[in-house]
């Protein structure tokens, strides 16, 4: 007799942690996700300078690990990740996978001098089952 392992996953729509929207020069953003129920979480973090863009460009990612009860936010990002912001008006973006747990993802757009605009979606694989 042979065994099926089916994947659960849901992918949610576009922009389900940050709508597309702008993100000040110099400003942040923090997101806390809730992947503690969950196989895993996939992350897609879609980023569009604007019409110009500076020396001091890019969109950094950080995600920090939410520990303990309460939980605690990190002191130190266990990943970090640089969106080059090169071209303007360009659209770039990239994906990340985080395991189950609890994490908070903190977006800097690193030109002080223009915005950018940036939209985060999240994906979520749910369970496996074997039958």
């Amino acid at each position: 007799m042979s065994t099926t392992t089916t994947i659960a996953y849901t992918g949610n729509s576009a922009g389900n942690i940050r709508s597309s929207a702008s993100l000040a020069a110099s400003g942040t953003a923090n997101y806390d996700l809730d992947y503690s129920t969950k196989l895993e979480g996939q992350i897609h973090v879609l980023n569009t300078p604007g019409g110009s863009v500076a020396a001091t460009r890019g969109v950094r990612i950080d995600v920090y690990r939410r520990y303990g009860a309460s939980p605690t936010t990190g002191q130190t990002p266990f990943q970090s990740f640089t969106l080059p912001s090169a071209t303007a008006s360009t659209a770039e973006s990239m994906d990340l996978f985080l395991g189950a747990g609890k994490y908070n993802l903190k977006i800097t757009n690193l030109d002080a001098t223009n915005a950018v605009t940036v939209e985060i979606t999240g994906d979520t694989l749910d369970s496996l089952t074997t039958a």
